[in-house]
């Protein structure tokens, strides 16, 4: 149940209503950095994950793979995107036993978004990967484009399996 959630959380782009109590605080957009365009698609991947209506969530981590095994994001980026989703947990209190993903704290299962594969072929136009395991599940992976528009990061998500025309 909680991974169909998840999925239809990440297919669309709208939020519900929220209460202002239940936004987070009022920082400057991360999407709004040239320097920083992997930092913004965390930011784009976890706003939407947390703008959906999940009535139960799990814990959640964010991480990025190095090509073995997820790791976390860089100290910094991971405690602007925690002020921003009271909801995030550090990445140490995701941990990987017998391969599912769980809160090491409670023992309970956990997610953990990860990106992967990002890169930028200019300095206005950079790709990546992104994808949840919940559990000892895991989501297809789905390809972000960004665009640079002058004063944000646009991204357009591809859903297409990989290898498939």
């Amino acid at each position: 149940m909680i991974v169909a959630s998840v999925a239809l959380a990440l297919a669309g782009c709208t939020s519900a209503e929220q209460d202002p109590s239940d936004s987070p605080p009022a920082l400057p957009p991360l999407d709004s950095d040239i320097e920083k365009p992997q930092l913004a698609l965390a930011d784009h991947v976890l706003g939407t994950y947390f703008a959906s209506d999940v009535a139960m969530r799990p814990t959640v981590c964010i991480a990025t793979t190095d090509g073995r095994e997820e790791v976390a994001l860089e100290q910094g980026w991971e405690r602007e995107l925690m002020a921003r989703y009271p909801a995030l947990a550090p990445f140490s209190r995701c941990a990987l036993l017998d391969g599912v993903w769980q809160d090491a704290e409670t023992g309970e299962p956990a997610m953990v978004f990860s990106l992967h594969t990002f890169t930028c072929a200019t300095a206005n136009s950079c790709s990546g990967f992104g994808q949840y395991m919940f559990g000892e599940t895991s989501s297809p992976a789905s390809r972000y484009k960004l665009d640079w528009g002058g004063k944000r990061w646009n991204f357009t998500r591809d859903d297409r399996l990989l290898g498939a025309q």
